[in-house]
């Protein structure tokens, strides 16, 4: 496919807004198709849209009569914004300002020092060095302040973290010179540092769950990802597993197309894995290709409400075609492919220009009255009308009318002290407080080796302690009693992520998770009797 396509239900855009606004110079919008070319039109043979010309005559009154000076830009974007809003919930906006950042996350890497940091105190506090990066092969470790970035002060300079970044960023093999305190040696000195291309992992956790099967946890759908996928895979296939878990959870998308490479990967030569419709009703087939890494083998999908996109072309390819468990709670629901069509100005939009299709024919897209809607239920097949059910090759039933509904389904625990306690561990509050506490510790950052950590180490009762005053103080009421198994585990994957990675992080988060505990199930021989059998008819 020659275009790039776009799926993030957050970060999608259009070029009708700001074409409205500009009136005359959207004959330079040029939207790319596939070839042949389409042939240069002059933009004198444009007639003038009645609209755009209202909409612009309405700019040169405010810009020329308006009893107060006005940022024109601002109100083109509010325009822009309040337009898109009335197409439907995926097409968006990006302002000039924000296409550097977009594009960083979406190309998987961007040029800088490699150090994660907090702004502690009007300081720049360094939490850890990335994997590679010249700030972890010159030392610069936990706990560092950096004072200065060049000519560039840092401290006591209420600087944004925005801001920051942008100075610590620069050209391929630039040179920085950081200027250092190291607290526990209350020492400054100076490193110099090459920037250099720094990876935005998409595939963040891989790993052996037992003996033969293993686990990837993919994070969005990224330029990278299909590489960072197949060198996960083939790591874990080189340590002998023989099914493997692919955890979508809180995946919200990416590119359209490496959505459709990840479910090649799983399936035969010739099988369809998506189609889309545009607003010409025209049909795009997809289907998949020879030499997929795990075509034959078994395959558990995790997917949550927060799974959308390229998640469900995945899940939903997987599901339709019989191949492989989708385990969790129904998706998100975004069927829309959007298109990146880039403005004069250096801004750009996301358009939805087609609708996506699983290849059982069903449509993803839920109704825009419930786009915030994202509490899953159980589904009762008695009361789903026949028109939002459709069949697999293989005859299984699944669901239509909005996401995709898992074969295996696993609860939310919406008990409002579980709920809190969740949220809470999942706001980054728990890294803030070990930042802080070792911090004041520094004698107790003291990494043990990683094995040890992953299956014996234990959070001291100190610790423990002082995360409670922590909470106590911003008036956060837990009942440690009842939630410490789970505080635990969550201060002890933070930890290790500081320790050591992403990896070692996601180990421990995933212990004793319930999905995962679920496809372990599922994999077990089931007993002989109808009702098991029943219960436990697999389709890898």
């Amino acid at each position: 496919m020659k275009n790039k396509y776009y799926i993030l239900p957050t970060i999608i855009g259009t070029t009708l807004a700001l074409g409205l606004i500009l009136g005359r110079q959207l004959a330079n919008i040029y939207i790319p198709k596939p070839p042949p070319p389409l042939p240069v039109v002059i933009a004198d043979t444009i007639p003038q849209s009645p609209y755009m010309e209202k909409l612009g005559k309405l700019m040169d009154y405010i810009e020329e009569d308006y009893v107060d000076k006005v940022n024109a830009d601002s109100i083109v974007d509010l325009t822009i914004n309040s337009i898109l809003r009335k197409l439907d919930p995926h097409s968006t906006y990006i302002a000039k300002n924000n296409i550097q950042e977009v594009a960083e996350t979406m190309s998987g890497k961007f040029v800088g020092v490699g150090i994660s940091f907090y702004v502690y105190r009007d300081t720049i506090a360094v939490i850890k060095t990335i994997e590679d990066s010249d700030a972890q092969k010159k030392g610069i470790r936990f706990g560092d302040r950096i004072l200065m970035a060049g000519k560039d002060t840092l401290y006591k300079k209420h600087l944004s973290t925005e801001k920051i970044k942008n100075i610590l960023k620069g050209e391929m093999e630039s040179r920085v010179d950081l200027t250092i305190y190291r607290k526990n040696k209350d020492s400054i000195f100076t490193v110099p540092i090459q920037r250099k291309f720094i990876p935005i992992k998409s595939v963040d956790c891989y790993y052996k769950v037992n003996d033969t099967l293993g686990y990837i946890r993919m994070n969005r759908f990224a330029e990278t990802t299909t590489e960072e996928f197949t060198n996960a895979l083939k790591a874990l296939d080189k340590e002998g597993i023989n099914s493997l878990i692919l955890d979508l959870r809180n995946n919200s998308g990416g590119f359209f197309n490496v959505g459709i490479q990840i479910a090649d990967e799983f399936l035969r030569k010739n099988k369809m894995i998506v189609f889309t419709k545009n607003n010409r009703k025209e049909t795009e087939e997809t289907y998949a290709t020879d030499g997929g890494l795990f075509e034959n083998r078994p395959v558990f999908v995790l997917v949550n409400e927060n799974s959308a996109s390229a998640s469900e072309i995945v899940a939903g390819a997987l599901q339709d075609n019989d191949r492989g468990v989708i385990v969790g709670r129904r998706t998100f629901g975004k069927g829309l492919v959007q298109s990146e069509m880039p403005l004069p100005d250096g801004s750009a939009v996301r358009l939805t220009t087609a609708r996506y299709y699983t290849p059982t024919g069903r449509s993803i897209q839920k109704p825009y009255a419930y786009v915030q809607q994202r509490r899953s239920v159980p589904i009762d097949n008695a009361t789903v009308p026949d028109s939002l059910k459709f069949k697999t090759p293989k005859g299984k039933i699944v669901y239509g009318g909005g996401g995709i509904y898992p074969d295996v389904f696993v609860p939310i625990d919406m008990k409002p002290e579980s709920y809190l306690v969740n949220e809470l561990l999942s706001s980054g509050l728990t890294s803030f407080f070990l930042f802080e506490y070792l911090d004041k510790h520094p004698a107790l950052n003291n990494k043990p080796y990683k094995n040890y950590f992953i299956n014996e180490y234990k959070i001291p009762k100190e610790m423990l302690t002082a995360f409670a005053k922590f909470l106590r103080d911003r008036r956060i009421s837990i009942n440690f009693a009842k939630n410490g198994k789970d505080i635990t585990k969550h201060l002890k994957a933070n930890l290790g992520e500081i320790w050591f990675n992403e990896n070692v992080a996601g180990m421990i988060r995933n212990q004793g998770d319930l999905y995962i505990e679920e496809c372990l199930h599922y994999l077990k021989p089931p007993k002989h009797t109808s009702t098991t059998k029943k219960k436990h008819k697999k389709n890898y």
